[in-house]
């Protein structure tokens, strides 16, 4: 071999060495390196836009006369009294946000029982592309600025007195008049008093009154403590007397209020063993008919309440379930203390002494998520809001499947299902003036499991023609095939909704939306029927309609035992 050949040779182990390495440094680059945000979200939803708030009627004179006046609300705790005021506490379990990453637990027995502890969800917040957290580090400081500026003051100069003149007197000739030397000698003595008092100044500055403004109570703190206010003094005073903290969590006693209603589900268990049977399924529209309680064939939501509660054991009383939705500082350590509490996170009592302590919670939150999602909110253009799963946990069975409105992002585990949706205020300067960089959280068990599903049109009435859809409608709960349908299969979904500012709780408040059918174009009906359509359903029954049986059925050309506007509106055409 030649001498160039060894030199190859003798190379080709270094060689080899080099690219052993590079590729092992490579692969622990890539394992370290964070997921890239360009990975498509497993779902999509838009952020549901709030509709401006109807501006307040003036209140009628004599009832400003007899309502006391109140002052107007400064403190966070008065003006948001569905939040939490408390701000989270720091552990080693939970940082303060980074990055506009929150992270919280779903506690529910349901839940647990499905996987086994409580569901921890990830959400990355981002106010016009930037996290939450730095969007309110920025409003902190810019509202500091401006409030070291100080005010300009406004003195209010007193007007001199004119003493007015009657033209006839002053173009009258001037007479001496005998009492004129008292008068005078009287002001010289008024002159002298007036020279021993001291001169009243008067009023420059205007009385004190509670402000609302952030800048203008930075401003009074600045004066208060002769000094400028550090950005931590500004932190406070935002955190605890004028926005409230960055991160606003709706109180434990709202995510609750309405997760025991089962209306429709009592009205159809008639047994009331907790299942409605196939008997009871081939019954429901007779179970719904005997709630009409003014006998106008129209079943409406509040009489399916009446006859629910009705059926209602008085002594029973509703169970309990403790919190639904928790920070993680919030766990940490509960105990056997209070029962309630501890149930709902035990399974974290990894060495059960009975004792929720900061490692297991920080064990905890090391593990991956269960649910990762992301929320972009915009204050210049709100339409292009939207949330998005971005991940699941490996151990995690799920179906997710986003709404074709704003109405958020189902992800079914088994019979439970996680509602995750998004909501801001519209666009307007006012709302991009006043970004802080604030956003809500909250949880709700929402109640009612059938009720919202087998409504068609979402009005709360359930007429004749509505009813005959209601088996094939409660057909979708029954998950087995089995002909019946379980508490289990007809669980509420827990619905999570993070806003932008104090908005949470506005979505919260009412019962989901669910996916509407496109309604039929309208006909305007002849007057005739409009009279004789007493319940307003847009249907003539036989017992609306004062004709005879065989007038009846000429006029029900389609033979359903109904006669609608169609139908009524081709009798009149053919008529003429």
């Amino acid at each position: 071999m030649s001498h160039s050949g060894k030199r190859i040779v003798s190379a080709i182990p270094i060689v080899v060495s080099l690219l052993i390495l590079v590729s092992v440094q490579s692969k622990a680059v890539g394992e370290d390196a964070p997921k890239s945000n360009d990975t498509a979200p497993l779902a999509t939803s838009s952020v549901k836009v709030l509709a401006p708030a109807p501006s307040s009627r003036p209140m009628d004179a004599s009832m400003i006369m007899r309502a006391p006046i109140a002052p107007p609300a400064t403190l966070p705790a008065e003006k948001l009294p569905q939040y939490r005021m408390e701000l989270p506490q720091q552990s080693s379990a939970e940082p303060t946000f980074v990055d506009g990453q929150i992270r919280f637990a779903i506690t529910h027995p349901d839940l647990t029982d499905r996987i086994g502890r409580p569901l921890r969800i990830d959400a990355s917040i981002k106010i016009d592309g930037k996290p939450f957290d730095e969007v309110r580090s920025s409003y902190t400081t810019s509202t500091r600025t401006s409030a070291l500026a100080p005010p300009a003051k406004q003195e209010i100069e007193p007007a001199e007195e004119v003493t007015p003149v009657d033209p006839l007197i002053a173009d009258a000739p001037e007479t001496e008049d005998p009492s004129d030397d008292d008068q005078e000698a009287e002001e010289e003595n008024d002159n002298e008093d007036a020279e021993e008092k001291p001169p009243v100044t008067p009023a420059t500055v205007a009385p004190y009154t509670m402000t609302t403004d952030t800048e203008e109570a930075m401003r009074r703190f600045a004066e208060a403590i002769g000094d400028e206010p550090s950005d931590v003094d500004a932190k406070w005073l935002l955190d605890h007397w004028t926005l409230g903290p960055p991160l606003l969590v709706v109180h434990p006693y709202f995510q609750s209020f309405r997760s025991d209603q089962r209306p429709a589900f009592a009205v159809l268990d008639r047994n009331r063993d907790g299942t409605v049977s196939q008997e009871e399924l081939a019954e429901a529209v007779e179970s719904f008919r005997k709630c009409d309680a003014n006998r106008d064939e129209v079943v409406d939501a509040l009489e399916i309440a009446k006859a629910a509660d009705s059926l209602r054991d008085p002594a029973s009383v509703p169970a309990s379930n403790g919190p639904l939705l928790w920070l993680t500082s919030d766990m940490i350590g509960i105990n056997e203390s209070d029962p309630l509490l501890y149930e709902s996170v035990r399974s974290l009592d990894e060495d059960q002494d009975g004792t929720i302590s900061d490692s297991e919670v920080k064990y905890w939150t090391d593990q991956p998520a269960d649910i990762a999602c992301s929320i972009d909110f915009s204050t210049t253009s709100p339409e292009s809001a939207h949330v998005d799963v971005i991940g699941l946990a490996e151990d995690i069975s799920a179906k997710i499947i986003p709404s074709e409105d704003s109405a958020g992002i189902d992800v079914e585990l088994g019979s439970v299902t996680i509602r995750l949706c998004g909501v801001q205020h519209s666009s307007s300067p006012a709302l991009a003036q006043s970004d802080s960089g604030q956003v809500s959280l909250g949880a709700i068990v929402d109640g009612y499991p059938l009720l919202p599903n087998l409504d068609p049109n979402d009005d709360g009435r359930f007429t004749i023609r509505e009813l005959r859809e209601l088996n094939h409608l409660l057909q979708v709960f029954d998950r087995d095939g089995d002909q019946a349908i379980t508490r289990a299969e007809s669980l509420p979904p827990i619905r999570v909704c993070i806003g932008l500012g104090p908005t949470a709780h506005l979505e919260l408040a009412d019962v989901r939306a669910t996916t509407r059918p496109v309604p039929a174009p309208s006909v305007t009906a002849p007057e005739w029927f409009r009279r004789m359509d007493r319940n307003q359903d847009s249907d003539l029954s036989r017992s609306e309609f004062p004709g005879t049986d065989e007038q009846f059925r000429s006029l029900d050309a389609d033979g359903d035992e109904l006669i609608d506007a169609n139908e009524a509106e081709t009798f009149e055409q053919s008529a003429e």
